[in-house]
Parts: structure tokens; sequence; C-alpha cells
């Protein structure tokens, strides 16, 4: 968790255009999430950023998704299309608790 919260701070300093995070609060307690999660809708405000998530509320702040399955694109658009489509691999991911489809 540690590691974690001293990268971000990095990227905080750096000011980057470009944003990679990377499964970014899977180590740390529910306290310490909440916060980071508060500091990373700050640091993603107007700046393009790339998002590998599991879990469920980290993919709402997204404007687009795509997912992945077996190493091939599955889908990829607007997540508020694709959360609404009912043929959509994300919206059964939504329907199922992304956590328990992906586990």
């Amino acid at each position: 968790g540690e590691a974690q919260l001293l990268a971000l701070a990095r990227v905080f300093l750096t000011d980057p255009g470009l944003v990679i995070l990377d499964e970014a609060s899977s180590r740390l307690d529910p306290a310490t999430e909440a916060l980071l999660e508060r500091a990373i809708d700050k640091l993603l405000t107007g700046r393009t950023a790339v998002i590998i998530a599991h879990r469920l509320h980290t993919v709402q702040r997204a404007d687009e998704i795509m997912v992945l399955g077996n190493g091939r694109i599955l889908e990829y658009g607007a997540r508020a299309s694709l959360a609404t489509n009912p043929q959509s691999e994300f919206y059964n991911l939504l329907q199922t608790g992304l956590e328990e489809a992906i586990a």
C-alpha cells in the first residue's frame, strides 16, 4: 500500500498529461482507499487516463470502457452506452458484479 501511495504522490508532483493507473487501490485498507479515490478524482481532472481495474466503483469515473478477455478486446465504447446495452459484456459484468465475474 505504501508503494502505491508514494507512486501517486510522484504523479501529483510531475503533473503529467497522461496518467496510467493499474489497480491503484488494490492493497489499501478501506479508509486509505477512500482518501486515495478522492485524490485520484482530483488528479484525473483535465487529464487523459488509462485505468486498469477490476473493482466496479473504479471504472465508474471513466468516459470510455474497454473490456478485455483472453488477451483480446471484447468491446470498446462509451461507458454510458455499454452500461445500458443488454448485449454488452460490460453491461453483463455490471449486472453480475464486476469483482465476482472476474474472480
